[in-house]
């Protein structure tokens, strides 16, 4: 009997062992999924830093198009690494990915576009290039997709 307990506590010592030799890897893939986001935020902070600074002022002679690209990286980065977007990585159980998950971040970046776009003119002290109510279709849109997907 009490060969059979040391083979048992052998065999435990053993498998903890070749845990800690192996590491965690849930634990680094933690680590970089927190890195991937603590990134995307950054983005948007610089957008809203810049956009601040824009309105304030400091920024007059620059263009609008300037202070949206850390507004669209951050959009990439939605987009490549999906952990914003509330779709499912894989299906299972027949689940349907939600519509307005898949337009959301095309109908945003073309509402940033025509949005700069839009800016762009008004700089000019001339006619803007769009009419306003053009600018927001992209969000209208998604929210008629959005309301309707929900029910």
């Amino acid at each position: 009997m009490a060969h059979g307990a040391a083979a048992s506590g052998g065999a435990a010592s053993a498998s903890a062992a070749a845990r800690a030799s192996r590491g965690a890897p849930g634990t680094w893939r933690r680590v970089r999924r927190a890195a991937r986001e603590a990134a995307a935020h950054a983005l948007l902070l610089c957008f809203t830093t810049l956009l601040a600074l824009k309105l304030d002022g400091v920024f007059v002679s620059r263009s609008w198009w300037v202070f949206f690209i850390p507004l669209w990286l951050f959009h990439a980065a939605v987009v490549r690494y999906r952990f914003s977007l509330p779709a499912p990585l894989l299906l299972q159980n027949y689940q349907r990915i939600p519509c307005h998950s898949i337009v959301a971040t095309p109908l945003l970046v073309a509402f940033e576009l025509l949005l700069c776009i839009y800016l762009e003119g008004i700089n000019g002290q001339g006619e803007p290039f769009l009419d306003l109510k053009l600018v927001f279709l992209p969000l209208l849109a998604l929210e008629i997709i959005t309301l309707v997907d929900n029910f």
